[in-house]
């Protein structure tokens, strides 16, 4: 689903822009990395604020920087 209305975006077109799946958006609303979304009425998709896509591209550019630290064999543990 593309965008709900102008002030929201469903979960599948975040997870397209941001470069991972839904069940990474989920995971990551569930332990606080991102904002919560909101519900469409009447179902239980989430949707999220379009002013918040850049919190969470900051947030997922920070995670996969982690990573890769983190996978660097040249770091010391």
């Amino acid at each position: 689903m593309a965008e709900v209305s102008g002030e929201f975006i469903g979960i599948g077109s975040v997870a397209e822009q941001m470069g991972v799946s839904r069940s990474a958006v989920r995971k990551w609303e569930r332990l606080g990395v991102i904002p919560p979304a909101a519900r469409v009425v009447g179902s239980d998709q989430r949707v999220y604020r379009v002013i918040d896509l850049d919190l969470i591209r900051e947030r997922v550019e920070a995670m996969r920087a982690a990573g890769r630290r983190q996978s660097d064999p040249g770091r010391a543990a």
